[in-house]
């Protein structure tokens, strides 16, 4: 099915734009001798072969996957098309094309889920950073468990942040200038008194 699919189509658009097997029979009629004779395992093995030839690096030439198969009888294949065989290209041609479409759905549905992954994870971090900052700001001695905390149960963790955090207002320090709870009477950053100026190692 994806032998015709591709004979339908993608054979056709190279051919149109003026890529020729440099082989007779064609690559992709090769791979349908080779796989309906030798069978699918060793008939794969076979195409991948001749694909490989098939180059600037390759040889030309009548070339067949089963020598039983005269020439005459692979350019009838290639160049007359039962009334069977045309239905069956048909079908391949509308199965590839249902095909590409569930892929596109499918690749589309990836992109939308990796963006929207990427954008909780990004909150997430920020939420985790501003958790951690606002506690040691107001002088919880548990800052580093909060960022934690919210990594793993998310807005929970948060809303049990902002329910039991220190309540108070904001002010800077006198003497680092950081923002930090005003009823603090030593500063959770430069661990100095209100007024004093930041200890020094």
């Amino acid at each position: 099915m994806l032998l015709h699919g591709y004979q339908a189509t993608g054979s056709r658009l190279m051919e149109a734009g003026g890529v020729h097997c440099r082989y007779q029979p064609t690559c992709s009629h090769y791979a349908e001798d080779a796989i309906a004779y030798y069978g699918t395992v060793s008939g794969v093995a076979r195409a991948a072969g001749r694909i490989w030839r098939c180059s600037p690096w390759g040889g030309t030439g009548y070339d067949p996957a089963v020598e039983e198969h005269s020439a005459a009888f692979l350019d009838a294949q290639d160049h007359q098309e039962t009334a069977e065989q045309k239905h069956a290209r048909e079908q391949a041609e509308k199965a590839a094309k249902e095909m590409g479409k569930a892929c596109a759905a499918g690749g589309a549905s990836c992109v939308v889920v990796v963006i929207m992954g990427l954008v909780y994870l990004t909150v997430k971090i920020f939420v985790m950073v501003w958790a951690f900052k606002d506690a040691t700001a107001r002088g919880d001695s548990n800052a580093i468990l909060w960022p934690i905390l919210i990594f793993f149960t998310s807005i929970i963790g948060l809303v049990i942040y902002l329910a039991v955090r220190p309540k108070g207002d904001m002010s800077p320090c006198p003497a680092c200038h950081k923002q930090r709870l005003a009823t603090l009477g030593v500063c959770p950053h430069c661990k100095g008194g209100a007024g004093a100026p930041p200890k020094t190692a």
